[in-house]
């Protein structure tokens, strides 16, 4: 009996003990999981940011026109090509890496832009009166010259920049696991944030934000009203281009890599998140364009990446069935009500 006794008491006193050792490891090992998410957040934040102003672009234009343009993809690869040679040819310059980066952001928003408000002017304002589908149909032409332009000047080969401002200027200690944000993570975010933030106040505040509404809600009576809508749809494309060329910059410059193909995947996908937001909408398609990433991000982190793209599209078809309005309830608007 003693020694039955005794036996429990060692038993309990072990399991006791291996307790008493679990959870700590168990502290350690969900503080560590926490700086992972945290991480994976991290990464998603750009990825969505880069998603968001490419579906703005997306957005602006398809408010007024009511039709789809699909060519911002390739424009944003126009837009990160001249961001590589630009920064190439300034830091072989000796150019200071900040001011280098400053100048060719300028540079290739404003080229980007202005190869927008040519495209609108030349190619798709003849075409906005049009009932049919004519506007997305001339859009895929123009992404096939774009990408055959760029195919041509590139020899059919990718262009690589090296890191900049690649070094951990963030860095928090989970039990082991260092979350790290660096310098560039930090300096691309806070633009599209400035950015989207302007674009929101613009839209909501100023007289052309007024004259963009007025339009996106019928541009015929607009037109009616006095209101200049062929200049509305140049500066609309001009700044739709001009948000595509950021996202080509922050591939460019926070990836280091670009290929004269990447525009029709890319493309694609800011224009699901478009979708998924809600079609037409500044704040959709900045919605969309953070949860398309975050899905991304967070199957990349947990299950194998060779299925991301398949895993992502699946869960967008999901969302098209629940709710085909989008995420915040917008529908599209029908020619009978333009």
């Amino acid at each position: 009996m003693v020694s039955s006794s005794k036996w429990i008491l060692a038993t309990l006193t072990g399991a006791g003990a291996v307790l008493a050792l679990a959870e700590p490891a168990l502290a350690e090992s969900a503080t560590r999981s926490t700086g992972y998410i945290i991480q994976q957040l991290v990464n998603a934040s750009l990825v969505g940011a880069l998603y968001s102003l490419l579906a703005v672009a997306y957005a602006l234009l398809h408010g007024i026109t009511n039709r789809i343009v699909l060519s911002f993809g390739d424009v944003a690869t126009f837009g990160a090509f001249g961001t590589i040679y630009m920064m190439l040819m300034l830091l072989f310059s000796s150019w200071q890496t900040g001011l280098a980066i400053a100048a060719v952001f300028v540079i290739a928003v404003a080229s980007t832009a202005a190869l927008g408000a040519f495209m609108q002017i030349g190619l798709f304002t003849p075409l906005v009166r049009s009932p049919t589908q004519a506007i997305m149909i001339a859009s895929i032409g123009a992404s096939i010259a774009l990408q055959e332009g760029l195919r041509v000047q590139s020899g059919g080969r990718e262009r690589w920049l090296s890191p900049i401002y690649a070094d951990s200027a963030v860095n928090v200690d989970f039990d082991g696991f260092i979350v790290h944000v660096t310098g560039m993570q930090i300096l691309i975010l806070t633009i599209s944030a400035v950015l989207l933030t302007s674009l929101t106040l613009v839209l909501t505040k100023s007289r052309a934000g007024r004259l963009w509404r007025a339009c996106s809600q019928n541009l015929p009576l607009a037109q009616l009203c006095g209101i200049d809508t062929s200049r509305v749809l140049t500066w609309t494309a001009a700044a739709a281009a001009a948000f595509a060329a950021v996202s080509g910059w922050i591939i460019a410059i926070g990836y280091g890599g670009v290929s004269f193909y990447m525009g029709l995947v890319l493309g694609l996908k800011a224009l699901f998140a478009t979708i998924i937001g809600g079609f037409g909408t500044i704040g959709g398609a900045i919605v969309g364009g953070f949860f398309l990433a975050a899905v991304e991000t967070i199957w990349s982190a947990y299950f194998p990446i060779v299925y991301r793209d398949v895993a992502a599209f699946l869960i967008v078809i999901l969302i098209f069935v629940i709710k085909p309005d989008g995420l915040l309830s917008v529908g599209l608007r029908r020619d009978s009500e333009a």
